[in-house]
């Protein structure tokens, strides 16, 4: 059986402060690999979302946001952004309720795990930190990397932090008490997106080849090598249900893939520049993307259909995500600006 899969996360390639492409890669067919893997039980899913509404926009960023995260209640949302901090909203008032500083450049990734309350945020300074989301005190500072740590996720089970870098690795880190747990090697150029399976026994990663790596993570060996998009991968994510891998490029293209068959489901098109960031709502139906066009776009993630455009940022749309109520969707970018929108079913 022959498997063709793709999965992650990205931002643009930052030279200073501001983004350059490179364009490279093809999707390939690559050898079988356990499906049990990838996916967990089948879940029933929810009825599929109604177009999105602008709540209200909140922040006082000075500098572009890279990546949002909602917290565990769905109330609060933590941005990371060039001025080397991260904050943490109400997203109901605006209110600003921390700003952690201790990061000494751009922060590039967060991810939160929802069961324990403990988030991680990703640096350009080659370094990981792990928070305590309710009091913002700092936990563990991760250190190993030797280049830009661009993407970092988080097991659904809370016990690993995943992180990927500019210096062509994925490293593994036990949560628990921040020692190293492996280094994934392989990746010809730099990482730049990670994302772990459902069930936490795979974790995928993409580079800026367009070049995605499937990874047994209690063995830490490759099961799956793939050149996936033309251009950069910008976003790897499973649905909740393991039934698809997602994934966003720097092709304009965010593409779907049977996670069982590993075939192409269908690719959504749309987008008039780069796409950098996807996130998929808690019911697997529908997959929001946003790009260097401005934009966010809604996709019904079984039949391709564009479902809405949302519009109302000034510039390029870096980083979105979804609250695990699947009830609001936040969008940040080079505006400096969080706009929350919601989600209605």
């Amino acid at each position: 059986m022959n498997l063709k899969l793709f999965s992650g996360k990205l931002y643009s390639r930052y030279s200073g402060k501001f983004a350059a492409t490179l364009l490279l890669g093809a999707i390939a067919t690559v050898s079988a690999v356990n499906l049990h893997l990838f996916t967990t039980a089948p879940a029933t899913l929810a009825q599929r979302r109604a177009p999105a509404e602008l709540l209200r926009t909140i922040g006082d960023q000075r500098f572009a946001i890279f990546d949002l995260e909602f917290d565990p209640g769905s109330q609060r949302v933590l941005s990371g952004s060039i001025e080397d901090t991260v904050k943490y909203w109400g997203i109901n008032t605006g209110d600003l309720t921390y700003t952690l500083s201790v990061h000494l450049a751009d922060v590039t990734s967060i991810a939160v795990n929802n069961s324990t309350g403990i988030f991680a945020s990703g640096s350009d300074d080659q370094t990981v930190n792990l928070w305590n989301i309710n009091t913002g005190v700092l936990l563990y500072t991760l250190h190993g990397h030797t280049d830009k740590v661009k993407s970092v996720a988080m097991s659904p089970d809370g016990k690993i932090v995943a992180s990927g870098s500019w210096d062509k690795t994925v490293r593994l880190w036990n949560a628990g008490d921040g020692t190293p747990k492996a280094t994934l090697t392989g990746h010809e150029d730099g990482v730049h997106a990670v994302a772990f399976s459902p069930n936490g026994n795979i974790v995928a990663s993409g580079d800026l080849k367009g070049v995605v790596k499937l990874w047994n993570v209690s063995t830490g060996q490759v099961v799956a090598t793939i050149p996936a998009h033309s251009d950069w991968v910008s976003s790897l994510k499973f649905t909740p249900n393991g039934e698809f891998l997602v994934t966003g490029s720097f092709d304009k293209t965010v593409k779907v893939w049977n996670a069982q068959t590993g075939e192409l489901v269908r690719t959504l098109s749309g987008h008039a520049f780069p796409v950098y960031d996807i996130a998929i709502t808690p019911d697997g139906k529908t997959v929001a993307s946003g790009s260097d066009d401005r934009t966010v776009k809604l996709w019904d993630i079984d039949t391709g259909r564009e479902l809405q455009t949302l519009t109302g940022h000034e510039k390029s749309v870096f980083a979105i995500a979804i609250s695990p109520n699947g009830q609001f969707l936040a969008s940040g970018g080079n505006d400096n600006v969080i706009k929350i929108w919601r989600l209605a079913n």
